[in-house]
């Protein structure tokens, strides 16, 4: 049975990566899958994902493009416990990273159709990627932005 994790945890991202990198996690973090989800379980107080595990892991999620949902867990926690100290700022925040999340979709994109990329105007698969990367990574910070405005 599936044990509900709070949302935007630490447990619940890392309930997400072993589900996306069960296969590799022992190899790219050293420690076994069972260790982790003992580490993804809210209740179990005596295993904890270390920072550098944490590091590990989400630089793996990002070369999958996967984001990093570790680190967005995070984020997500250090602006909640902000957010009741200036909602202004956190605002404010989360809309300029939002931009220039924009910016690097744009940047990524305009470098894909460019005439002298590698394929020419035609997108690569490995342009797709990054595209695909960059997209998840704009939907990441609105999706931050809307929590800093209180949209769910």
């Amino acid at each position: 049975m599936t044990i509900p994790r709070e949302f935007h945890s630490i447990e619940q991202a890392l309930k997400e990566v072993i589900k996306n990198l069960k296969e590799t996690i022992e190899i790219v973090a050293g420690k076994s899958v069972s260790h982790f989800r003992k580490c993804s379980d809210e209740n179990d107080k005596d295993h904890h994902v270390l920072h550098a595990e944490s590091i590990k892991l989400d630089i793996e999620c990002m070369r999958k493009g996967l984001g990093s949902p570790l680190l967005s867990a995070h984020q997500y926690q250090i602006d909640k416990a902000l957010k009741s100290q200036n909602d202004f700022e956190n605002i404010v925040t989360s809309l300029i990273s939002t931009g220039a999340r924009i910016g690097k979709l744009m940047e990524v994109t305009q470098q894909a159709v460019d005439p002298n990329s590698p394929d020419g105007k035609i997108i690569s698969k490995t342009e797709k990627e990054k595209i695909y990367k960059a997209i998840r990574e704009v939907e990441e910070k609105l999706s931050n932005l809307k929590l800093s405005i209180g949209i769910k």
